[in-house]
This record gives C-alpha cells, sequence and structure tokens, in this order.
C-alpha cells in the first residue's frame, strides 16, 4: 500500500510532531510512506493532485479543519480514500468520526483500511464536510483569525467580542418552495454534528442522510443572545424557542441589506462579491476511513 501524508507543519500552532521517520515506524515495511508538507494556503489541493498522479492508494490529511478540508476537496468523487490525524484546534469532522487527537490512534484507524462514503455539502464552488455558516457564525471566525488565538479561549472571546457589536441581517432564503425573508441573528448550515471544540448546534445531522441540516434562530434581544450563548456552552441550543431546525437537500441564501455574502465553511472564512449563494449537499461523495 502507498500512503502519501499531506502534513500542515504549523496547526495547532506546530505542537504535532509527524515527521517521516515517526510514520515509517508505525507501517510495515512493505507499505511506502510518502510524507508532503503545505507551505502555503491552498497548497494542499496541489500536493493531492501530485499524490494522485503518483498513484497512492490512501491520502491522509495531517492538521486541522482547514487542512483536511482542502485535501478532502481534492477528492471528491475520486476512488481513493481519506484518512485523517486531527492535528488542528477545533477538529469538528474527526470528533463526528470518532477519530482521536493521539496520532498512534489515529493511525491504527488508517491501517484499518475501513472505507465508508459520506455526504458533502457544496456552496457554488467550494466543498464542505462539517459545516458553514453565515450571519454572526462568519463574524466570530473573522474575529477568531484576526486575533490568531487558535484555542478554545480564543474562540470564547471572539464570539463574546462579535455578540457585543453584532446585528443581525437581513435574508431571504429559498427552501424548495418556501421563501423565508427575515432578520437572522444565525444561520447554519451543517453535514456534520459536531462544529468544532465539541460544539455542537445540529446534533441530529448526519453524514451519510443524504441531507443538509439548516439551523435559523431570527433577531435576538440581548437576553436572549446571552440564554443562546449559555445554550450552546451547554450543548442544549433546541431549547431555545426561536431555534428552528429543518433537513434540506438544497438551498439559496440572498442578502437584502445590499452587503455581499460573507461565510465560513468549515472554520475558515470566504468573502464574495455577490449578493446570493447556492448550497446543496452532493450524497456519498467522498470516500474516507474511520
Amino acid at each position: 500500500m502507498k500512503y502519501t501524508f499531506i502534513v500542515n507543519p504549523n496547526s495547532g500552532n506546530a505542537k504535532h510532531d509527524i515527521s517521516l521517520d515517526f510514520l515509517q515506524s508505525k507501517f510495515d515495511s512493505s507499505d511506502e510512506i510518502v510524507l508532503k508538507e503545505t507551505a502555503y494556503q491552498f497548497h494542499a489541493k496541489e500536493l493531492v493532485k501530485e499524490a494522485i498522479a503518483e498513484n497512492s492508494d490512501v491520502i491522509v490529511a495531517c492538521g486541522g479543519d482547514g487542512t483536511i478540508n482542502e485535501v478532502a476537496s481534492a477528492l471528491v468523487k475520486k476512488n481513493i480514500p481519506l484518512g485523517i490525524i486531527p492535528a488542528g484546534s477545533g477538529n469538528g469532522l474527526a470528533t463526528n468520526l470518532n477519530i482521536p487527537k493521539d496520532a498512534n490512534k489515529a493511525i491504527e484507524i488508517i491501517k484499518s483500511n475501513a472505507i465508508h462514503k459520506i455526504d458533502v455539502g457544496r456552496v457554488e464552488d467550494k466543498y464542505f464536510f462539517s459545516n458553514l455558516g453565515f450571519g454572526i457564525d462568519a463574524e466570530v471566525i473573522k474575529t477568531y483569525e484576526e486575533n490568531q488565538k487558535r484555542t478554545i479561549t480564543g474562540y470564547v472571546d471572539a464570539s463574546v467580542k462579535t455578540l457585543l457589536n453584532y446585528k443581525s441581517k437581513l435574508f431571504r432564503l429559498y427552501i424548495d418552495d418556501v421563501i423565508i425573508e427575515k432578520n437572522f441573528y444565525y444561520l447554519f448550515c451543517s453535514n456534520s454534528n459536531i462544529a468544532g471544540y465539541g460544539i455542537s448546534f445540529t446534533p441530529k445531522a448526519d453524514l451519510s442522510d443524504g441531507e443538509l441540516d439548516l439551523l435559523m434562530i431570527e433577531d435576538l434581544d440581548v437576553f436572549e443572545q446571552f440564554y443562546f450563548s449559555v445554550l450552546v456552552l451547554a450543548k442544549k441550543i433546541d431549547l431555545l424557542d426561536k431555534a428552528k431546525y429543518r433537513k434540506v437537500k438544497k438551498f439559496k441564501i440572498e442578502s437584502l441589506d445590499h452587503n455581499p455574502i460573507t461565510y465560513q465553511l468549515d472554520g475558515e472564512l470566504h468573502n464574495t462579491d455577490s449578493l446570493q449563494v447556492k448550497v446543496k449537499v452532493i450524497p456519498n461523495a467522498l470516500k474516507i476511513i474511520f
């Protein structure tokens, strides 16, 4: 078997120690181990293309949610399975798949070669495997990236700072034959049941049900915002009366405040020049080992 490991050396504040010697010591001598390190954003996608051309049997993403997204995106609808060694801060998808942060245990899962297919979310020309967020969710990620503290403390700090200044945005949603137009405080679309750091906004989400879970929360007053924050930390967001869930296969979202749409995708901020984007699920589009 030929295993290619795509490693982000800076994931998790560079606290991991995944080297070629370490990896070779964990596999049989008959296995071929290749390690490729990323050097810049989106480099992982290029390295995956190289690995495919080099006839890799398994391609493993070693890093955080951003690295995993890049590697997985290049493997959508391909016949090569994805392995994961979570080495980031949030690790949303890996947590949903019960892949531990311990590299030794994660490697044992990879060696098991237990291949499954999962659904993939798509927004315009980009893929997501864990979640997609608009409104305050995108603003939190923007603040989180700016303060550069890639820890749960940094995420909480970013959330608090955003909460103090955020105002709901006017969106129009097109879901099947239904049109919903409201000032939304929170719009969150999830493929997995974990968003990162063990936080769950969509506990009933299933990676292989052929649907996405859409959470819609309209405008909240100050007290409701505080209550919302408490429920998020307690993993009981379903107790919020204004939290509305819907299973969807596709939808379109349109900004009505004349500002281009910004969203977070698997924990990474994306800015657009458009007032609307389309989102859909692609069933069973990624082979993954877990």
